[in-house]
């Protein structure tokens, strides 16, 4: 059964990942990866940064990694993990080709393990920027002004691997940042929800460094790609209103498994994976 296939995902892809494949449907006429969208903007530039975070202050000897790309078009950017993106565009090519069960029986889909399945969008609209994940059972949005991040440049300087940068920092989602950005590269962009620096944020941590984002590579190739929106059905909120639903998602783990269709082995094992991720980039 194809809901049997999602769930020995379970230590592979993220629990709510997995319980969002499962709610999209229980037979293979659903749509799971070839959804309509909308085509924003094409990109030929692509930057690749690493995420470094410790997700469980409990342990903070644990640190994960994982890769997140950041595509700039002519108007918008739009940031999101390199696994996720690659294991939605694999998956679209096999559904239209019939070969979605092949696919997702396969163990290839471990290469695209990712615990973020977060996508922001900047400068959509124009002026803000829109950020979209899934609370199950739904999926969300909100929108804020990309002014909402106030920098504060800093004289101090420094060398970013091959590039000079300049340092500043900002206070949002209840930390303190430290910024790095190159004017070498005139982009007023970076990972995540920053931007508006004089150029392009090459590296970026909270006081803490219970988060780093760091470059790793700029790409700019020949052809263009799309920068897609899927047309869901997105509730539109505010940020708090999404904190909090994720909020309420962590407390009540073990009923929202329940309701999934997991069993009780995957239902402890959500519950003990989410006690270890108690401390979110937000707050």
């Amino acid at each position: 059964m194809f809901t049997l296939s999602l769930l020995k995902l379970h230590n592979i892809l993220s629990i709510k990942l997995i319980w969002c494949f499962i709610l999209a449907g229980n037979n293979l006429n659903a749509q799971y990866f070839d959804f309509p969208y909308q085509v924003l903007d094409s990109f030929n530039l692509k930057i690749t940064y690493t995420i470094t975070w410790k997700e469980d202050t409990n342990n903070l000897e644990r640190i994960r990694s994982e890769k997140m790309i950041l595509m700039v078009g002519s108007e918008i950017s739009k940031f999101m993990s390199k696994n996720f993106y690659e294991y939605k565009n694999i998956g679209r090519k096999a559904e239209r080709a019939g070969q979605l069960q092949e696919f997702m029986d396969k163990n290839e889909y471990q290469n695209y393990r990712t615990r973020f399945s977060y996508q922001i969008l900047k400068n959509y609209p124009m002026g803000s920027y829109t950020y979209f994940n899934k609370v199950l059972p739904d999926f969300m949005q909100y929108t804020e002004p990309i002014q909402i991040i106030q920098w504060e440049l800093l004289d101090e300087t420094d060398s970013i691997g091959d590039y000079p940068a300049q340092k500043a920092r900002c206070s949002y989602g209840g930390r303190e940042w430290i910024a790095w950005h190159t004017n070498s590269i005139p982009i007023n962009d970076g990972p995540y929800k920053f931007q508006g620096l004089p150029g392009l944020i090459i590296k970026i941590n909270d006081k803490n460094e219970h988060y780093v984002f760091e470059m790793d590579a700029i790409e700019r190739y020949e052809q263009y790609f799309d920068i897609e929106l899927e047309d869901r059905e997105w509730i539109k909120t505010t940020r708090e209103n999404f904190l909090k639903a994720e909020q309420n998602f962590r407390h009540d783990i073990l009923s929202r498994a329940k309701d999934a269709g997991a069993n009780v082995v995957s239902q402890q094992t959500a519950y003990r994976n989410m006690l270890k991720k108690n401390n979110p980039i937000e707050f």
